[in-house]
Parts: structure tokens; sequence; C-alpha cells
């Protein structure tokens, strides 16, 4: 049913036509209800984390339920062992780390690096010799076959990009499956991670080695780095599209490129490497249809007092990070109705939402504590669901890949929902399209969107239980780590056709028909054990949209966090007097590392982030049939063609 084809389905006795986007050959059917939790961006001691990858695969899987992950260390070199951990961040040097040239017959490729006194590894070497076998192992060990090296590359004229390339990469061989002549899988191939290799050798711009890949390779045609004025613009241009084009010809449908945190490092800066705008968005996707699909506009770093570490002054000289700050843990990309997300699906491309812990360390906290002042582990605060899988296809890597190339994705924050969730629009009695997919009525029908979440049961993974600050403020007393949905919201806009590049209009980030068509809360939505049903329905349909849906464990009106619509407002830093307002920690349980300001604690750090909590979906887009295929259907169909 995926793939933008025609397809006939017997509904109801009658015979139907069900136009679907998602993935070529995806492993769920296109409103697909379980759906599996990972993270696809977070760093070890392989660049500039503290974790080995054994302790962060371990705490993931282990003691936050994650079912798949992408390792994905920066771009570049380093000269640390990313099989140890490093809580200091300093190698050896004061604890238990460990630099690579202390290994007793490890042999470093390529160019001559330091850093820290000590021969560094390229990236290249490590994701393929260091990273990838360590997943494949604790594929064994764990049981967990969704365990796969991907990179996040410092990108020309940009900041960072989260990819992968699966390539040959095969961890779920690794684990035994046993049959009548014992473990089926031994010495089965589990595959490399050369593919990814190559990508980070010739194209991250913090990769100045010139080796080729020697001696193991010999990657020919490797473009420098451009400097100087415009070297901004001319890095995109020669570069930066460039590798997504490689990844669209060699890897177009085992690969993705997802812009990390777009909106921290400020406006694009067309002599520098810092920064996107929505056209470079746009060329991201025209070059790349299936590969370039979206964007990271709920960034790491949620324990931070710069929540996501966006502020002003980010990048020095007046930048600041577009928004200044996070609304409520989203960038303003997205968080802004009828902003640079709501410009691109109004243009109907195959551009989603996606979220990661971009975890490093615990900032004044051990990486062994469960205090932070930085970053959350993978799957502790934020979790990235994708379509769990029909039983008869296996479970490996390239799941998550067709999962977040069918926009059939969603984010949460604190557990606020669980793994099980429905988002389909139908048409009368006829077809039906869930996220990411394109449901194509004819003029003049009315069309229903039904939206059913589950709310847990159990707590979530904070470690505070006193009663959250944000919501005291106005008389509810909830303990931090049992939070309730309070509120959805179902976001509509047109759809008014591709931008081309030639308009004036691209690099225009608006779109003025965004809006929320309905609000629902506990007075509103059906509710039924642990099910929350909402309905709403668009009469008389005359032309393109879409609808996305986002969700909040506040309600409208809370001061310093939702405004009256429900909007989230600016996460402020409170360590910075010219922000504000902010929110009073007042119970006796808050704890001592929280900031103080005049007397009186502030929600901070890890219990700001806990008390203010959203899901966001992605949207089905609704076409009339009378008019063209939407780019996110020529682009599905493009996937399904080349999978043939």
């Amino acid at each position: 049913m995926k793939g933008g084809v025609l397809t006939q389905q017997l509904i109801a006795g009658a015979s139907v036509l069900v136009v679907a986007g998602g993935a070529a050959f995806a492993p769920t059917q296109a409103f697909a209800d379980s759906y599996m939790a990972g993270d696809f961006h977070n760093h070890t001691p392989c660049s500039d984390g503290r974790s080995s990858v054994e302790t962060m695969v371990k705490k993931a899987v282990q003691s936050y339920g994650l079912e798949w992950l992408g390792a994905a260390d920066h771009g570049g070199s380093s000269p640390r062992d990313c099989r140890v951990d490093d809580p200091e961040g300093d190698g050896s040097t004061t604890g238990k780390g460990r630099f690579f040239d202390q290994v007793q017959g490890l042999v470093i490729k390529g160019d001559t690096a330091t850093s820290q006194g000590h021969r560094s590894m390229w990236r290249w070497q490590s994701a393929e010799e260091i990273i990838f076998p360590e997943l494949v192992r604790l594929a064994k060990e764990t049981g967990v076959p969704m365990l796969y090296a991907g990179i996040e590359t410092n990108v020309p004229g940009h900041e960072h990009t989260s990819m992968a390339v699966i390539g040959n990469q095969k961890p779920q061989n690794a684990i035994e499956k046993k049959g009548l002549f014992g473990n089926r899988n031994k010495d089965k191939d589990t595959g490399n991670a050369s593919a990814v290799a190559e990508f980070e050798y010739r194209f991250d711009r913090s990769d100045s080695d010139f080796s080729k890949g020697a001696p193991t390779h010999n990657w020919e045609g490797k473009v420098a780095n451009a400097s100087g004025s415009g070297s901004g613009q001319k890095n995109h241009d020669a570069k930066a599209v460039p590798s997504v084009q490689w990844l669209q010809k060699y890897y177009p449908l085992d690969s993705y490129y997802v812009p990390a945190h777009v909106e921290r490092a400020g406006v694009f800066n067309p002599n520098g490497n810092n920064g996107f705008n929505i056209e470079h968005f746009r060329d991201f996707n025209n070059a790349g249809p299936t590969v370039a699909v979206g964007f990271e506009s709920q960034p790491g770093h949620q324990a931070s007092n710069n929540r996501g570490e966006y502020r002003a002054g980010f990048c020095g000289n007046g930048c600041d990070s577009v928004g200044v700050t996070t609304f409520g843990g989203t960038g303003i990309y997205a968080a802004k109705i009828g902003g640079v997300w709501d410009a691109m699906l109004g243009e109907g491309r195959n551009w989603f939402f996606f979220a990661s812990s971009d975890w490093h360390n615990r900032g004044a906290f051990s990486i062994y504590e469960k205090g932070t002042t930085n970053d959350f582990y993978p799957g502790e605060f934020q979790k990235l669901y994708i379509p769990r899988p029909k039983r008869n296809v296996a479970l490996r890597p390239q799941v998550v890949v067709d999962g977040v190339r069918s926009g059939n994705v969603y984010s949460v924050q604190g557990d606020l929902i669980t793994g099980e969730l429905t988002y389909n629009a139908k048409a009368g009695f006829g077809a039906k399209a869930g996220m990411g997919d394109t449901l194509v009525v004819k003029r003049g029908k009315s069309v229903t969107l039904t939206l059913e979440v589950n709310v847990p049961t159990n707590p979530n993974y904070s470690p505070y239980t006193f009663n959250n600050p944000s919501l005291a403020q106005i008389g509810i007393q909830e303990p931090l780590n049992k939070p309730t949905l309070r509120q959805v919201q179902f976001i509509k806009g047109d759809v008014t056709g591709v931008v081309a590049p030639s308009s004036a209009n691209y690099t225009a980030g608006t779109n003025a028909s965004a809006a929320i068509i309905a609000t629902f809360g506990p007075t509103t939505w059906k509710a039924r054990g642990t099910k929350r049903t909402m309905t709403v329905t668009i009469p008389n349909v005359q032309n393109n949209m879409y609808v996305r849906v986002r969700g909040s464990n506040l309600p409208p009106s809370v001061p310093a966090e939702t405004d009256a619509q429900g909007n989230p407002l600016n996460d402020w830093d409170p360590e910075n007097a010219a922000q504000g307002p902010f929110v009073p920690c007042n119970d006796a349980a808050c704890p001592s590392h929280l900031v103080v300001r005049d007397g009186q604690k502030i929600s901070s750090y890890d219990v700001a982030a806990w008390s203010d909590l959203w899901f966001y979906t992605n949207p089905i887009f609704i076409r009339v049939s009378d008019q063209p295929e939407l780019l996110v259907e020529t682009n599905e169909k493009l996937a399904v063609s080349l999978a043939k």
C-alpha cells in the first residue's frame, strides 16, 4: 500500500482506490498503530561525548526502552577511544578514559592529526573499525538488531546534519537464531560500515584527511573546503548539495540526511559555516528527494538552561540562534505556526519532523548519576517513533531508514504518550491515509481525521516525584514523573505547490494559511481506558492541504509556558537577567542544583525540561482529485521505481 501507487483495497465490501505516500516497500501499512522508539543523534568519546558505545547503547535499550539506535558521532577526528567510558572527557589524563595511541597494536590510518597531545583517528576509520564492530557485538549481547553507525556530519557551509548510510551494515546477523541444528546465524556475515565511512571522508568539512582512506580504501575525488569570502555559499553549492546528490545516486533507499538542531547556529552565514535557511532545505530536498526528507527541529540538550543550547550570541559577533530560544523544547522553525516547516509542507514536500537526544554528557553531574544540567541519554527524555514492521519483516537497520523516509513517525518528550498511536484521514467509507501519506478526495467531499493516542500507566524516567512547578502556578498538583496529557492541537495549512529555485519566494519561509483548526482536552476528547480519541471533520474540501498534530502536558495560559491558544512560549534562560518571566520552584524537594534568583529557586535545567513536555506528529496530506500530484507523492513513486 506504500509508495504513492494506486492500490485496490477492499473496504466494507466496496472496491476503492487508495493513494499512499510513505516508503517504497515500507515495513508497515500506511496507518500503523504500533511504533518502535529510537534515537539517531548522540555522541561517545569517539567525538565529544563521555560514555562509551557500550554504556550508551545499554542505557538506551536496557534502561530506557529503545528498540533501535544509530550511533552518530561528529565527523572529523578524535584521539579518544570510545570503547571505554571517559567521564572526565580528557582521555586517560585524569580519569579512566583512553587515547587511541595508547592501545597496543592499533594502527591509526590516514594523514596525521593530533589533539590533546595525542594522535587522532579520523571518523571514517573509527566508524568502520571501532564503532560498527562494537555495535555488532552489542547487537549479539543485547538481542537488539537495529543498531547501526551513522554520522553527525559537519556540513560544508552550515552546522550539522544527522545522516546514515546503511549500505552493508548487517548487525542483525550477529544475533543467534536457534534451530534444529543449532544457531542458524552462525558464521553469517555481519557486514561493514564502509559506505557511511566513505561519506564522512568525502564530505565532512572537519575531515581534512586526503589519504583516500589508505591503506584500506582508495577513495578518489575528494573536494577540498572553500575558504575566505563567500566560503559559506561556495561550500553549500560545491560540497553540501553534491553530498546529498551523492547519497541520492548511490544510496537512494538506504540513507537519510536530516539537518540537526537547525535553528541553533543562527541564520545562514554566506561567509562561514553556520545556519540553515529555508532555501537550503529546498536545495537538499531537490537534490535528494528520497534522502533529504526532513529536519531535527526538536533538538537534544533539553536539560541545558539554554534549552537545546539555543541562545543569544550562540556563535559570537551578535549571531543569535533563530528565535533565540526553543519553544517548549522545539525550535521556532517548527514551533511557530506558519513558519518554516509549514512553508515546506505548504509546497507538498516530503519534509518531516524529527527529534533526537544529542547525548554528550550530564553537565555538572556524572554520566552515572540521574540528575543532569545538560543532556539526557537516548530514550530517557525524547523518543523518535518509527513504524513497527509486520511480523514477517526482519528487524534490521534498513527498517529505520524506511521509517524515516515514510514520514510515518512522531516524537515524544517525557513519555507523555506511548508507542501505540493511530492517526489517519478518510473520506466517507472510502480510502484512508496515515502520517506521511496523501489522501486523494473528490472536490467538495468532507474529510474526517482521527487521532488516537495512548497515555502511559507507569511513571516516566524523571528522578523527581515532587509536583510540576509549572502546573503548580495554576493550582494543579501533579508529580513530575507522572505527566498527564492536557491539550492536543490540529494544525492545518494549504498546499499551493512547489516553489521553483528561480522564484523570488524561494527564500521565503512562511505559510500564512497555517492555523490551529481544533484543540482538544480532557473535556472534549473521548477517553476509554488509556486511549484518548479525537476526531476532526473538514467539510467541503476545495483545495489541497495538510494537517499535523501536536500535544502537551500543559494547558493554555500557563504563565511563562503557554499562551491563551496553547502555543509554547520562549524557553528563557533563568541565568540571564535580561530574559524571563520564569517559573518558581517552591517545593521543599526542589533540588539544590537549580538556579537561584533573589533568594528564589527557579525551575531550570532538568526540572524545567520534565515540566514542559510535547509530542509532534508528522502531517497527512489531502489532495483534491482534479489537481496534479503533490511532490510528496511524486518522490515516493520515485522510491518505488528505484526499489524495482
